[in-house]
């Protein structure tokens, strides 16, 4: 198989771990109830919940303020850096332990995933819930299962220098132009809270929880019974306003820089 085929199976193999960025959180108990909110006009955030908001408020095992797990909940997004592209993230369905995302680029790659919801505490890709991912794109076919996992992706509770860590191996098939080769992706992700401070993107300025995290990966594929293995690292520092989600993104790596910005959300 040529180098440029290879290059793309990496490439499929960094887009599904860069699509999983850590994510935080802190006990329900903490957070005020949660307002209908629509800013697709790129406003700044509602301050004041509606009177009657006892449907919007956050309830259950999945009710975590930095990440409202409501279906239909939206957030768009604009990347810049290396490759500028926009990406809307969406709840596409919410289950009582558990509920499944989405991301769709503005040039066509998209990524679903499901997580485990436990008292507030959210994880992603948890095999005993059927977890998986998958990416598409033009070039390139990715679907993985998690067959081990550890730690949490969004703990229930958070204060300012805690540190967590997740880590995930991910194995299954990535296909370019119906060539189907093995691929088995392992990464660990740990993540430390700075605390609040304001930042200010296209939809408002907020003030949001940093966190700075770190994501050691480990890409295999296997080409004729041959392994083939990338060690990458990306560096995140990530912005989280309580009761609205991710509101900006600084990413790094070996030759590989980007930034995400929140432009508008919705959230019902």
């Amino acid at each position: 198989m040529n180098k440029n085929k290879i290059s793309y199976l990496i490439a499929g193999g960094i887009l599904v771990l860069s699509m999983l960025a850590c994510n935080l959180g802190k006990s329900p108990e903490a957070s005020a109830p949660l307002p209908s909110q629509d800013t697709t006009n790129g406003s700044a955030p509602a301050t004041e919940a509606p009177a009657n908001n006892s449907s919007s408020s956050p309830s259950g095992t999945c009710a975590n303020p930095y990440l409202p797990v409501f279906t239909g909940a939206t957030w768009n997004y604009k990347l810049t850096g290396n490759i500028s592209d926009t990406m809307t993230r969406s709840i596409v369905s919410v289950e009582a332990n558990g509920f499944t995302d989405q991301d769709v680029f503005g040039t066509g790659v998209s990524r679903q995933g499901k997580w485990k919801c436990e008292n507030g505490s959210l994880t992603a890709l948890d095999p005993s819930n059927g977890g998986s991912a998958s990416v598409n794109t033009e070039k390139v076919s990715v679907d993985f299962q998690t067959t081990e996992l550890s730690g949490v992706t969004l703990p229930a509770t958070v204060n300012a220098g805690d540190t967590w860590t997740q880590t995930t191996t991910l194995e299954g098939i990535e296909t370019i132009n119906g060539t189907q080769i093995p691929a088995k992706n392992h990464f660990v992700n740990t993540c430390t809270a700075i605390g609040v401070e304001s930042v200010t993107v296209e939809s408002g300025t907020f003030d949001a929880l940093k966190v700075e995290c770190k994501t050691d990966m480990a890409i295999t594929i296997t080409m004729q019974d041959n392994p083939i293995q990338t060690n990458l690292t990306i560096n995140a520092t990530n912005w989280y306003a309580e009761n609205i989600g991710l509101v900006k993104t600084v990413s790094s790596g070996e030759k590989f820089n980007s930034t995400l910005e929140l432009i508008s959300y919705t959230i019902p």
